[in-house]
């Protein structure tokens, strides 16, 4: 009894000797993932698709806008100037009309006697210089031969409209000035209530007269084309 318990000792003694000299079984390469399922691009809420669709709609909107006041850009940052269209002179036809009909001879600068229209290259008036004088007659629009000034009363002209800037009026600041009114050849266009400039858009042709006279800089009166 004593033998054999002596060599099933052994004997397992042994097998548990055995069994920790055996190298350890490898652990199987973990199986690849399967290729991930493209994903699927989230549904546009309804705020994004009124954003995107009205973004649609207003992008003509914003170039029309940028056409006809001529925002030039300054830099790659998105500083933007604002760029006034030119003031034609009286009797112009609409601008695409006007860039049509007029042949660029220069006619309408020689004929003005106040030197009022400057070519650069096309005619146009630059009123912090010299403003439109309505001349009798308009020998402008007489010279030109191509029709792209049309003849027109004088109480008719609309080249554009006065604007006026009370932040830098002499008038607001305690001066005595009343310049703009008295240079203004339409009765009525420009009055003068204590210190503010009041402006009739009814009467008021444009002519840049009240922005020659303006006696400070930057003017605190332009004209606004049309």
């Amino acid at each position: 009894m004593g033998g054999r318990g002596g060599r099933g000792f052994l004997y397992n003694r042994w097998r548990v000797s055995d069994e920790r000299t055996k190298p350890p079984a490898e652990d199987p390469l973990p199986a690849e993932p399967p290729n991930p399922a493209p994903e699927e691009e989230p549904p546009t809420s309804r705020r994004g698709f009124f954003r995107e669709t009205f973004a649609g709609l207003l992008g003509p909107v914003v170039e029309l806008i940028q056409e006809r006041f001529r925002f030039d850009l300054l830099d790659e940052e998105g500083e933007y100037e604002y760029v006034p269209p030119p003031l034609r002179p009286p009797g112009a036809v609409a601008a695409d009309g006007f860039d049509a009909a007029c042949d660029l001879c220069g006619a309408c600068a020689s004929a003005c006697p106040y030197g009022a229209i400057v070519m650069e290259p096309d005619p146009h008036i630059d009123p912090s210089r010299q403003g439109c004088r309505l001349c009798e007659g308009f020998p402008c629009i007489a010279a030109c031969p191509t029709g792209a000034l049309e003849p027109v009363q004088r109480d008719s002209v609309s080249m554009g409209l006065a604007i006026w800037d009370p932040s830098l009026c002499k008038a607001m600041a305690g001066e005595a000035c009343a310049a703009c009114r008295k240079a203004c050849p339409i009765d009525g266009a420009i009055t003068i209530d204590q210190y503010y400039v009041e402006i009739d858009g009814e009467k008021c042709v444009g002519c840049g007269l009240c922005q020659q006279a303006c006696p400070v800089e930057p003017k605190a009166i332009v004209v606004e084309p049309f």
